[in-house]
């Protein structure tokens, strides 16, 4: 009987259900028959979380102990490594001792070896209490001369040789001896006059080529650079060479604020094109103190009051390029320095103008002995880049980065004390600023083929010297008062007779209490800075090739600096001194450019400039006849800053 389409589908979905349900009970009864057969096959087996180990021993109970254990015997003490091979330069600072002579710091020269250890001994129990002391030494040594390809080139030896000649030369040219690391010199009032005979009487080397500015007294005042009063120092960072001088940024902030990694567009490090850096070195040695340590509007001086502020700064450039046409680098030496005095009143004493009546108390620091202010920093960049590169340009870009160094010493100094009403020093008061400055560099290149960035006028070398005293608080000196003078005489015992005779004294009528320090010894106020920094960049670079002609050459674009910025904070003083006072200042600039100017660069011929290129064997000028060897016009540190800037 045939079923109509309604029942036909209710018959279909009740036959799919079963079918359905069947599957299931199928299932259950499988998953339980496996489980059944796996529980029978691991009947036999040990539990898996029970180790059981079986062995046959037999051990009788009480026979055997357990075995003793000893720790293992001390070591010896072993002996320190031995000293390093290498550009290690001998120093030797001590604090105290007899002799000042075999206590002054004269380390090697800058640029010799020396397989000696650098020793710094420091006696703590040599500073008075009270005292600020700081040695810093800090010295940077780079080698990086590099050859790529094969060619006759200058030696290498010779040409470091030749450096450490040129920098001999360029300390000679200081119109003061190098500056002592010696406390013991400064607490020596024989070396200090001799210090002050010096500044009256400096020193001027007699070379040829040399120009000195020196400047005595008020005369140094002011903002004076390459001996010429200025209204404003230069900047380092404007003057700095277009190679080290940051991209001008032309993307967007958005874009700006993406790390450099994301941007895949281009290559990395450089553009298409074809690049050959031998030079671009930065080396910085910076200065940075900032002294206040004691100071008052009355200072009594037992002694002496003796300050000298002396800057010394020497600049020596050799710079003899040959080659292509527009080779030649160009070096703009500058020498700044800046001194000022900037007069601060003890902001306290405006409370007490106008008003009578003595101090009501009186508090007393006594030091026993001398009360020592002094910084010792000697910083020193030796770095020698003598890259040679003998190779054809023939791809579709090219870097070669055989330059690009960056050398920096750095010291920040703040030393904050105590300001007091009045301070009384049994013994003298002496005050030393030395600023010893010594930059020198030799690029005297070789260069064939490729085009120099000096053509564009942006492969200029700068060479800088700045330096600068700020004095806060000026000092007028007079005569001693006899009541001061015999308050000065009485000891620690007699603490009621000194402070009934400061109390009435006139002096210091209105104040509501009175701040003293007394000092037995001596009060020694010392900063000396010595900087060297010389580089020898003297490359041979010789290209070949299809895209020889379209190659830069970045063979100057050197950057020296070094910079010391001295501020000495304090307040308007008078200083009463019972032997008399004595101050002095002096500014010496020095400079030799040994460099070809415009008309010496315009004489030499084409044909003279393929001889020399094709024979690169030809040495070039010794650095140190160079620099000695009389020319047939003088040329001078403005001649040269003319020069470049024509």
């Amino acid at each position: 009987m045939a079923l109509d389409s309604i029942t036909e589908t209710i018959a279909h979905f009740v036959g799919t259900f079963e079918i359905s349900i069947e599957q299931a009970r199928l299932r259950d009864q499988y998953e339980e028959f496996s489980a059944l057969r796996r529980k029978a096959e691991i009947d036999g087996l040990d539990d898996p979380a029970s180790i059981n180990i079986k062995a046959d021993l037999d051990i009788p109970a009480g026979e055997y102990k357990a075995l003793p254990f000893n720790f293992l015997p001390s070591q010896p003490e072993l002996p320190l490594p031995s000293a390093p091979v290498g550009p290690v330069h001998e120093a030797i600072i001590i604090l105290n001792g007899e002799s000042a002579e075999s206590m002054r710091f004269v380390p090697d020269g800058p640029s010799s070896p020396s397989s000696a250890p650098e020793l710094i001994i420091l006696r703590p129990e040599s500073v008075p209490l009270g005292s600020a002391m700081t040695f810093t030494v800090q010295k940077v040594v780079m080698r990086d001369n590099d050859t790529v390809g094969e060619g006759d080139f200058r030696d290498t030896e010779v040409l470091i040789a030749q450096g450490e000649e040129m920098l001999d030369m360029a300390l000679s040219l200081h119109a003061v001896a190098s500056p002592s690391f010696s406390l013991a010199d400064y607490k020596s009032t024989e070396m200090v006059e001799a210090l002050a005979e010096q500044m009256l009487d400096p020193m001027n080397a007699e070379v040829d080529g040399v120009t000195v500015h020196q400047f005595h007294g008020d005369d140094a005042m002011g903002v004076i650079v390459n001996g010429q009063y200025v209204a404003e120092a230069p900047v380092w960072k404007e003057i700095l060479p277009e190679f080290h001088k940051p991209d001008e940024a032309n993307e967007d902030e958005a874009e700006a604020m993406l790390p450099d990694e994301w941007d895949q567009s281009k290559d990395p490090e450089f553009d298409d094109g074809h690049l050959v850096v031998t030079g671009g070195n930065l080396a910085i040695n910076g200065v940075s103190a900032a002294v206040g340590w004691v100071d008052a509007p009355y200072i009594a001086v037992g002694g002496q009051a003796i300050s000298l502020t002396a800057i010394s700064q020497v600049a020596l450039v050799s710079d003899w390029d040959v080659g292509v046409p527009g080779a030649s680098s160009g070096t703009d030496v500058i020498q700044s320095s800046k001194i000022e005095v900037e007069g601060r009143e003890a902001p306290w004493l405006d409370d007490a103008a106008g008003t009578t009546g003595q101090p009501e108390y009186i508090v007393v620091d006594w030091v026993h002995g001398d009360l020592v202010v002094a910084n010792f920093i000697k910083q020193v960049i030796d770095a020698t880049d003598i890259d040679n590169i003998q190779t054809e340009i023939s791809a579709a870009s090219t870097l070669y980065a055989m330059g690009d160094n960056e050398m920096f010493n750095v010291t920040d100094i703040v030393q904050l004390g105590s300001y007091y009403d009045l301070i009384m020093i049994d013994g003298n008061m002496i005050s030393v600023d030395m600023l010893y400055q010594t930059i020198a560099l030799m690029d005297d290149d070789i260069i064939s083929g490729g085009m120099p960035g000096a053509m564009a006028g942006d492969d200029e070398n700068l060479l800088m010297n700045e330096a600068s005293v700020k004095t806060i608080g000026e000092d007028i000196h007079q005569d001693l008062q006899q009541n001061l003078s015999d308050a000065m005489a009485l000891e620690e015992m007699d603490m009621d007779a000194l402070e009934d005779a400061l109390l009435n004294d006139p002096m210091f009528a209105g104040m509501e209490q009175l701040r003293v320090l007394k000092i037995d010894g001596d009060l020694l106020q010392v900063n000396i800075i010595e900087q060297v920094t010389m580089m020898l960049d003297q490359d041979q670079v010789d290209l070949s090739g299809p895209n020889a002609a379209e190659a830069e050459v970045v063979a100057g674009s050197n950057a020296l600096l070094n910079a010391a910025n001295l501020t000495k904070m304090g307040v308007d003083s008078t200083v009463m001194a019972a032997d008399g006072s004595y101050s002095d200042l002096l500014l010496h600039q020095a400079s030799l450019i040994d460099m070809p100017d415009n008309e010496e660069i315009t004489e030499m011929t084409n044909e003279a400039i393929a001889a020399i290129i094709d024979d690169m064997s030809i040495p070039q000028p010794d650095a140190a006849q160079a620099l000695t060897t009389p020319s047939t016009e003088t040329t001078t540190a403005d001649d040269g800053l003319q020069t470049m800037l024509a």
